[in-house]
């Protein structure tokens, strides 16, 4: 029999299988043979190479010298190329490779970027040649303040005879003019893009003069590129129960602004260029209009710019016929970002940047502005020449052209400060040994002559030292100016009318300052702005005389913030009427004032749901129609 440990074997020997006795020998291990000494100093040579050469990979500091692009050098963009390689070429934020490997581990994992709200969709029609409806159905009545007559200014609100147009959000919104039975007759909700979030607040729109188009202009985002994009979408609101899209153009970058000039449309905007663009991508450094059939760029004759570039980006000026939306014309300026002046005539672009001077070791740093007059009138773009002024612009207001001048107003801004190397670094010290220390701020007036952009006369530093430029109207041969420092004021009235013998007077410093001036009439100047206190509204009406300007009177509403916006403002000169959107304590609503020769009368002042900025207000034949979130209509006696 066999014993216990046989039949082991016997079963081990079923599972696995007979153990070919060959193969075990020729896997044993050789004894008796030694591996030559070389192979061990080879493989250390080898690991040590490695660890060397990873760790120079690691630990090697990143350049900061921009790539080449000698490569594009047939391009004709290479001249805009070269300079934008320069301006644009950001290094690595890591020192090295290390850095940039194990940031995340040692400082925390990023959090992702989430996707913009409200995304829309929506793929634009085909133009129709007539713009999608002929004849009249009402005639066009102006609601707008513009800035120059005759030149109309894009708003939330338009109007005829007829109808009431609104822009609520992204819907367009139509109402019957019947007082206190008015309604509402349609409304059209305006997609952006398919592949876009809405900047819906800054949306506006143009009404045709026959009253059968609205042309809106509707900033987005872009998610596929991702960049701020411009829609211009023209809407056929023959029918107000049966509003229809009839074309659109998408322009690149953020809106800047717009006009409507015989038909015309002018649309402005602001093109940036990110950080080290791929220069084989046009759209990544190229502003692009698209008017259906993708992105196109504006040719290199097209573009301006400067021997040195202060800016990545451009102000882009677009012109379509407003019918159509067919694309006219193009042109852009490289480094100017900054405020749009339109004139009946000329458009005014502006950059501004710092210029700065060395003596010894004391550097001064002053703000500059360039304003490029480019000629519009004559159906096509002409660039006729700029001008550099000192100091910065406070918003399109400051800008003003008259009988062959460019008149502009600044605020001028001088810094200075002491540099010194130490142990090859730069620091910076602001030292009272230097006579004109730290930074300081007053005001400028030019009168520029568009002959050859030379200037024909100046008023520097007219404004207390260390005020800024809060608001600034032209009136012709007048100029109103208002400065502050904190909530103390003064107010300027220029007469301009001999450029050569420029006078002014002004009120002397009083509690809080306008951020907006309006001309009302009869030379009364109204100033909308804040009181003696941050959260205090105050309305005041000014008028000149014979030693000073003096104030007549204001209105005061403490606890109370308002839009700054002027477009948002309701100005009703026959009326001797403002009014605006406020919030109250919390709560918003809807201010109208009468200006009654001696005081400010308020006439309305009732709850509205909204936006302040969003706001708008028309006065018609004794009834005041407001609109926000919500319609009202009120009888004014």
């Amino acid at each position: 029999m066999k014993d216990k440990n046989d039949l082991k074997k016997i079963k081990l020997s079923r599972a696995i299988g007979e153990v070919d006795e060959e193969l075990i020998a020729k896997a044993a291990p050789k004894t008796g043979r030694k591996r030559p000494r070389w192979i061990g100093w080879v493989s250390l040579a080898a690991c040590f190479t490695i660890v060397c050469s990873l760790g120079l990979w690691l630990f090697l500091p990143f350049g900061n010298t921009p790539p080449s692009v000698g490569r594009h050098a047939n391009s004709a963009y290479f001249p805009i190329i070269q300079r934008l390689n320069a301006i644009t070429y950001r290094g690595s934020s890591y020192e090295n490779n290390f850095e940039m490997l194990f940031s995340g581990w040692l400082n925390g994992a990023k959090a992702e970027d989430g996707e913009m709200e409200n995304p829309t969709s929506g793929a634009p029609t085909s133009p129709m040649p007539d713009g999608g409806a002929t004849g009249t159905v009402g005639k066009y009545e102006e609601v707008t303040d513009n800035q120059v007559e005759g030149v109309i200014e894009a708003d939330r609100i338009k109007r005829s005879d007829r109808h009431i147009f609104y822009l609520n959000g992204n819907t367009l919104e139509v109402y019957s003019i019947a007082g206190l039975d008015s309604e509402k007759l349609g409304s059209f909700p305006i997609t952006s893009s398919g592949r876009a979030g809405g900047y819906d607040s800054d949306w506006e729109f143009y009404l045709s003069e026959d009253c059968t188009r609205v042309t809106v202009i509707a900033p987005y985002y872009d998610h596929t590129i991702p960049s701020p994009c411009v829609s211009v979408v023209s809407l056929d609101v023959t029918d107000p129960a049966a509003i229809r899209e009839t074309a659109r153009v998408n322009l690149s970058g953020s809106h800047l602004s717009s006009r409507l000039v015989g038909g015309k449309l002018l649309v402005m905007s602001n093109f940036g260029v990110n950080s080290n663009p791929d220069f084989d991508r046009e759209e990544q450094f190229l502003p692009q209009i698209d008017t259906g059939d993708g992105g196109v760029s504006i040719p290199p004759e097209d573009i301006f710019y400067p021997d040195t570039l202060t800016a990545p980006r451009y102000t882009v000026v677009c012109r379509m016929d407003e019918k159509t939306l067919a694309v006219e014309d193009s042109v852009a300026f490289l480094s100017y970002s900054n405020e749009v002046y339109v004139s009946a005539e000329h458009l005014f672009a502006s950059r501004t940047y710092q210029e700065q001077t060395k003596k010894e070791d004391v550097v001064t740093s002053r703000s500059m502005t360039e304003i490029l007059c480019l000629s519009y009138a004559d159906g096509s773009f002409e660039k006729l020449g700029s001008v550099t002024l000192e100091g910065s612009l406070k918003d399109q207001y400051s800008m003003d052209e008259y009988e062959g001048l460019l008149r502009v107003v600044t605020t001028r801004s001088v810094n200075q400060y002491r540099e010194t190397v130490r142990n090859g670094l730069v620091s910076v010290d602001v030292s009272d040994s230097i006579a004109f220390s730290g930074s300081h701020t007053s005001a400028n007036l030019y009168c520029v002559s568009l002959e050859d952009f030379s200037i024909r006369s100046q008023v520097l530093s007219f404004a207390p030292e260390g005020e800024t430029v809060q608001s600034v109207r032209f009136d012709r041969n007048t100029a109103y100016v208002c400065t502050a420092i904190k909530l103390t004021d003064p107010v300027f009235f220029f007469d301009l009318s001999d450029p050569d013998n420029i006078s002014y007077k002004e009120t002397g410093n009083i509690d809080g300052y306008s951020s907006s001036l309006v001309n009302l009439r009869d030379g009364y100047l109204l100033g909308i702005g804040v009181g003696d206190n941050w959260n205090t509204l105050k309305i005041e009406i000014y008028e000149e005389g014979e030693t000073g300007v003096e104030s007549v009177c204001k209105y005061e509403m403490e606890y109370t913030d308002y839009s700054e916006d002027y477009k948002s403002y309701y100005i009703n000169r026959d009326e001797s009427m403002v009014g605006l959107g406020i919030n109250h304590r919390g709560e918003t609503g809807y201010l109208l004032l009468f200006f009654d020769g001696y005081e400010l009368r308020e006439l309305v002042n009732v709850k509205l749901d909204g936006e302040t900025a969003r706001m708008r207000a028309v006065y018609i034949d004794g009834y005041f129609y407001l609109f926000g979130r919500e319609f009202k209509v009120l009888l004014v006696e």
